[in-house]
């Protein structure tokens, strides 16, 4: 499986990344400019306790 990526212009569907059961999700900085972004948190929060590895990108 790919990783998913969350970026300031575009991510994944937040339904998306609660159903995650392992994987990978790449934030790059720019997601948190998203207006949406608490409510990225919140499914991030999901994903990582159904043991998602969440990673920060920088460029």
């Amino acid at each position: 499986m790919n990783a998913l990526e969350i970026r300031g212009s575009q991510a994944p569907p937040l339904g998306e990344i609660r159903a995650l059961a392992g994987g990978e999700v790449h934030l790059f900085a720019s997601a948190r400019e998203r207006e949406d972004w608490p409510r990225y948190i919140d499914a991030l929060a999901s994903a990582i306790a159904r043991g998602v590895s969440v990673k920060w990108v920088r460029l």
